[in-house]
């Protein structure tokens, strides 16, 4: 035996019934709990009670004042009346996890009701529910053209730039949550090679990921235990298998003769698995190899196994500094606090009015199974992990109604119609603003209250100075502390009145700006043409490969379209392996720069411009990466002491000796 008796008899003695009986929730689950906890005992403080007592004996009075003051506190980010309902679930587990107390007094639950009305108007919170927009294929489509040819479309290494459009197939195609989406790894990955069903001498790829941490108890939802299998009749079929552990396995076949391959998710993943060199078998290290492997007579399918030593490494990673530069971590996951602004910010750039997230693609695929014939409520469900129906229709179901009109008259339903009006792409317009210009953000800063704030920072880095010393060698004091509070209250206030601001710029757009397109036009004048977009001048030469290789149509020959996947496999893999900037920040000098750039023409060759001997402001760790941009490796500093700097910056700090 490992352990004696003793050992479990103490193990009974020193149990924590309390802790240890309390329920394991998700990480967000957690952060809110814990949130809503320090809300608690702020509180409390703030009025000299006792935290744990007064959770033990709640009464109305105080949960009244408590939300109150919360309201108060959370001014500005906590807007919305169905809010309410959140902290106050959280605070009851709260209670529950302090005091061990199950129960809240029905009484008081009948109270709370009442509470939240009266709140929610005396402090003009929304009552309208969030929308919920849903992305379909042909808004995926805009998304990714953006994606790829906008130099707007920046990241700190161009492997981001792929992970994201692979995030983003995968998303629309299982319609997974992006905890699933970006816990995938190695192995959870397949790759078979099958027969043609129409007898075609090629054979077909498929790619197979089963998804783990999905939502639920300990992050397994394990709802149903009997397998099940499902065609897909659409542009990017795929098969959805259900193990014996409750968990969906997705089939992803190679769609033949597909019309352009910036929606095909079997271009992007094999360009990963390439990058990554992940196959087992010595020999197999680039796509033309295998797609000249065939299967041997009297068997059904080739198996291409990855490297069992990968198996651990996520797909999507997140990138590091090195001494070298910015490099792709091998063991740390792309994070979702990662995902989340890349998804916005691509879907700002296009021009889309409503946000785009990952729950987006999931509500476009939710639609696309339930408007399916083939797929019964039952098949989406467990596609979806959702308990009962109920939750898709309360959570995923699009508000907006099909063709009621041609049903209640017996006419044809116009269905490509109205598909297109529920999608987001409609909104696209590309003069909505984006940013507060310069008018803007003054009457921001001449804000009451952001001038005292502004006021009182002054004061204190006044104060460092009157000391003669840096803001970083008083860290740990209370002048410190109160830096830090003050400065992070003057840019929470700031951002605040800002994106307010900017919210209000966007509702006028969209009010005034029709009615002066149509004065425009009855008027006499010609509708006004959006400028031809003109191809900047990208970085790297490998992003217009990729461009030309992703946009390229379908050819008639099973050879010629071999050859038009290998060639943008092999661009996505050469894309992969640059760093766009010297760090994650870039200068908005150097932004505004990329943008006045209108050149189509590809970036000069390194080899004619390498100089023989490295300058005395030349960095030469930069000079010697092959992954950076021929401009950054080139890049001449002012001088000897900016050199050093950026030394010490860039590469020093993240030396590891």
């Amino acid at each position: 035996m490992e352990h004696s008796p003793e050992y479990y008899q103490q193990m009974e003695d020193d149990l924590n019934v309390l802790e240890f009986t309390q329920r394991v929730y998700g990480k967000g689950s957690e952060n809110m709990l814990s949130l809503v906890k320090n809300f608690w005992y702020q509180y409390c403080q703030f009025t000299k009670k006792n935290p744990v007592a007064t959770l033990e004996g709640i009464s109305i009075n105080v949960l009244y004042a408590f939300f109150d003051w919360l309201l108060r506190e959370r001014k500005g980010s906590l807007g919305a009346a169905s809010s309410l309902q959140t902290y106050w679930n959280a605070l009851c587990l709260v209670r529950k996890q302090e005091t061990g107390c199950h129960q809240i007094d029905p009484l008081i639950k009948s109270q709370m009701h009442g509470v939240r009305q009266r709140l929610a108007i005396a402090h003009n919170l929304r009552k309208d529910k969030k929308k919920k927009p849903v992305l379909h294929a042909e808004d995926e489509f805009e998304l990714l053209k953006t994606l790829y040819t906008s130099t707007e479309t920046t990241f700190p290494h161009e492997r981001y730039r792929v992970q994201l459009a692979l995030v983003m197939q995968l998303a629309g195609i299982t319609g997974n949550r992006p905890s699933a989406l970006l816990s995938v790894r190695y192995q959870h990955i397949k790759v078979t090679l099958l027969e043609d069903p129409g007898g075609g001498e090629q054979p077909r790829v498929l790619i197979e990921i089963v998804f783990h941490h999905t939502k639920g108890y300990l992050g397994e939802k394990d709802a149903y235990g009997f397998p099940f299998y499902i065609v897909f009749a659409a542009a990017s079929d795929y098969v959805a298998v259900a193990n014996g552990r409750g968990r969906n396995e997705f089939g992803i076949p190679d769609v033949p003769n597909e019309p352009c391959l910036l929606l095909c998710p079997h271009i992007t993943m094999l360009a990963l698995l390439f990058a990554d060199q992940a196959f087992a078998a010595p020999s197999l290290t680039s796509p033309e190899q295998l797609f000249r492997l065939r299967i041997a007579p009297g068997q059904k399918q080739l198996p291409v196994p990855l490297k069992e030593e990968m198996a651990e490494r996520p797909l999507f990673r997140r990138c590091k500094n090195t001494v070298e530069g910015i490099q792709i971590s091998e063991e740390q996951a792309l994070a979702d606090t990662t995902l989340r602004p890349q998804m916005t910010n691509l879907g700002i750039i296009t021009g889309m009015e409503l946000p785009t997230g990952p729950y987006t693609f999931r509500r476009g695929n939710g639609q696309a199974l339930d408007n399916s014939s083939e797929i019964t409520d039952a098949q989406r469900n467990i596609i979806l992990q959702h308990h009962n129906s109920s939750v898709f229709q309360k959570n995923y179901a699009s508000r907006y109604m099909p063709d009621t009109q041609a049903a209640y008259r017996g006419l044809k339903p116009q269905t490509a119609l109205m598909r297109a009006a529920s999608g987001m792409s409609r909104t696209i317009d590309p003069r909505r603003p984006r940013k507060l210009n310069l008018a803007q953000q003054a009457e921001v800063d001449r804000h009451p209250e952001v001038r005292l704030l502004r006021r009182r920072l002054k004061s204190l880095l006044q104060t460092f100075r009157d000391q003669k010393r840096s803001i970083a060698s008083t860290k740990g004091t209370l002048l410190y502390n109160h830096y830090r509070q003050v400065y992070q209250a003057h840019r929470n206030l700031k951002r605040r009145y800002e994106k307010a601001l900017l919210t209000e710029v966007k509702e006028r757009y969209k009010k005034e700006q029709p009615v002066i397109d149509i004065q425009r036009q009855l008027k006499g004048f010609p509708v006004a043409e959006q400028e031809a977009l003109q191809a900047a001048r990208y970085v790297f030469a490998e992003r217009v490969h990729a461009i030309d290789a992703l946009f390229n149509f379908a050819t008639s020959s099973t050879e010629q379209e071999c050859r038009r996947r290998v060639t943008a496999i092999n661009t996505l893999i050469a894309l992969c392996k640059k760093q766009e900037s010297q760090g994650f920040r870039r200068r908005r000098a150097d932004i505004k720069v990329k943008e006045e750039q209108t050149s189509v023409s590809p970036p000069p060759s390194l080899s004619e411009t390498l100089p023989v001997e490295c300058k005395a402001t030349q960095c030469i760790f930069c000079l010697g990466n092959e992954d950076l941009s021929a401009a950054d490796r080139l890049k001449t500093f002012a001088a000897r002491g900016d050199l050093k700097k950026h030394f010490h910056r860039k590469h020093l700090r993240h030396h590891s000796a």
